[in-house]
């Protein structure tokens, strides 16, 4: 795979694995009633979070995986197995642990907005992590870098992480609009769409660290 390929995959796999349309009911949920200016710092601190999380593991992966033994053939089909079941959640519309589901959050739109406490501060958790910086976008950003080794495919997960980062804020920042204009039809789309594209992602993955596996296989067996 050439470098423009692998960043094409590196950006279209932490879209749908952070899925920033899908954030919306949760940040919508955690930050209802709040000002406008006290939503943006909390979404700006959740955002650097997330991002010094998967730096962290995008550079510091592959010593963890060394430190347990553990090959990236192996680290691949875990990889590929969190994201089929990501994707199969996306693609029947199952509320995730670190979402809350399409359904609460067309609730919560009828539903009176309940007195927010001051001092609530979901930024580090839940929204940063588990949300967005979750076991499914930590584990992509090891793969990729398990990919591509060397320093030029470590930037480019890094600077593809840092402009998925960047258009889920934007995206965040707009989410009562992006609510009101998609509305649960357009969401559900959404979402489907971005399950497909996780599953099949998950089945190459498999595909990609059972391979070697296999060919060892054959050539002992002769």
């Amino acid at each position: 795979m050439d470098l423009y390929g692998f960043a094409l995959l590196s950006l279209s796999s932490l879209f749908a694995v952070i899925d920033p349309l899908g954030c919306i009911p949760f940040f919508s949920g955690q930050t209802a009633g709040l000002s406008r200016g006290r939503k943006r710092r909390i979404l700006v601190k959740a955002l650097l979070v997330s991002l010094l999380v998967l730096l962290l593991f995008t550079y510091a992966g592959s010593a963890v995986l060394h430190t347990f033994g553990i090959t990236v053939d192996a680290f691949r089909i875990a990889g590929g197995v969190i994201f089929f079941g990501v994707g199969l959640d996306m693609l029947q519309s199952r509320p995730r642990r670190w979402h809350t589901g399409l359904d609460q959050a067309a609730a919560a739109g009828t539903a009176p907005v309940a007195p927010v406490d001051p001092d609530h501060d979901p930024s580090v958790t839940p929204l940063a992590i588990p949300m967005i910086a979750g076991p499914a976008s930590i584990t992509t950003v090891m793969v990729l870098r398990a990919e591509t080794p060397g320093a030029t495919g470590a930037l480019i997960v890094s600077a593809a992480a840092a402009l998925i980062l960047l258009l889920t804020g934007v995206i965040l920042l707009t989410a009562d609009t992006v609510l009101r204009r998609l509305g649960p039809t357009g969401m559900r789309i959404v979402e489907k769409l971005m399950g497909l594209l996780v599953t099949v992602i998950a089945v190459q993955l498999v595909l990609n660290g059972a391979a070697p596996f296999l060919r060892d296989l054959v050539a002992a067996a002769r």
